[in-house]
């Protein structure tokens, strides 16, 4: 098992090794690219550095059987972390062009970045900063009851330049009202099932959420042996109906290169939403069941479209920014 470190969040771009070959550079862009959000906080990836590329690759013993048995989630992971690679790769000057699933029928080679000196920033990521990078949090707190101003929820959706994937906000009650409905029912449906539970039990006592270690053991025994979905419930339906907005990333397709972009575009709007004073929760729940997958994709105005993923948006009613552990560097490098 992995140790988990706090640690890799004291980064300071004034360390950026501009002196040094190219190849000690890339190393330095990845400490970013560990930063990026997953699911369960799985933190799915792996990365290799060849001369002046990086290659993407999803470790799939990662992976979650029950919870994510199509990968959606694991590869919606690997394009967060992508996104922050080519962040980080312009914000220090470096260009930058992707391959995606550069080797045919090699799915866990996700995407080989090749990069140069003297790149330009793309407008798309005017607003996602490696600031944001450090400062990104997950926040599942009750939200302010403060409406998102139409000026910032156009910066967020500036952020969609794919012409394969759309982004919807919404602070339509009847949208909420049926999101709610469908995360109560997803809530239920998952926690009832106690293979779902020993998986989920499997991810805490690892600490990936960062409580300490008896807190983590404990929490693992608990969820492993109790049907907690009602209680779950009643938290997911207090911060849905706190929501300003809710989000929807839908893409033209189902595979994993729409996946992978889903979470390059999910993490490029969390970090120009950062970046504005707002906070973003992943709320994956009802993308992980077909009927109510299906469900959703009735509710949004692109019928032809896929969705791929949901998540909250506003103000935090929080203080303190929580970051949770990750895998040192060192640990992800083959």
């Amino acid at each position: 098992m992995s140790i988990l470190t706090k640690d890799v969040w004291a980064l300071s771009e004034d360390d950026f090794p501009r002196t040094e070959d190219l190849e000690n550079q890339l190393g330095f862009l990845l400490r970013y690219a560990i930063l990026a959000p997953s699911t369960k906080n799985s933190q799915p990836w792996a990365f290799s550095i060849q001369g002046n590329r990086i290659h993407l690759i999803a470790d799939l013993a990662r992976g979650q059987a029950l919870a994510d048995p199509d990968k959606r989630e694991l590869y919606i992971s690997l394009g967060c972390a992508l996104e922050n690679l080519l962040v980080a790769a312009e914000h220090f000057g470096l260009g930058h062009a992707v391959a995606y699933f550069p080797v045919r029928r090699q799915g866990q080679l996700a995407a080989t970045v090749t990069l140069e000196t003297g790149g330009v920033p793309s407008q798309a990521r005017a607003g996602a900063t490696v600031h944001a990078i450090r400062a990104r949090h997950n926040d599942n707190s009750v939200f302010r009851s403060v409406p998102v101003p139409e000026h910032l929820q156009a910066r967020l959706m500036a952020c969609c330049v794919e012409d394969d994937l759309k982004v919807l906000l919404t602070d339509d009650r009847h949208f909420h009202r049926w999101i709610d409905a469908l995360t109560i029912e997803a809530d239920r449906t998952e926690f009832a099932d106690p293979s779902y539970r020993r998986e989920l039990a499997s991810w805490i006592g690892q600490g990936v959420f960062g409580e300490p270690r008896m807190l983590s053991r404990l929490e693992k025994v608990v969820v492993s042996q109790l049907d907690l979905g009602e209680t779950v419930a009643r938290q997911d339906h207090a911060i849905v109906e706190s929501a300003p907005l809710l989000g929807v990333i839908c893409a033209s397709g189902d595979g994993h290169l729409a996946h992978l972009r889903t979470g390059q575009l999910f993490e490029r709007i969390w970090l120009t939403a950062t970046e504005l004073g707002l906070s973003i929760h992943p709320m994956s729940q009802t993308m992980r069941h077909a009927e109510l997958r299906s469900a959703v994709a009735e509710l949004i105005p692109h019928p032809s479209w896929t969705p791929q993923h949901v998540f909250r948006l506003g103000f935090s009613s929080r203080s303190d920014e929580r970051h949770t552990p990750r895998r040192p560097l060192e640990d992800v490098l083959v």
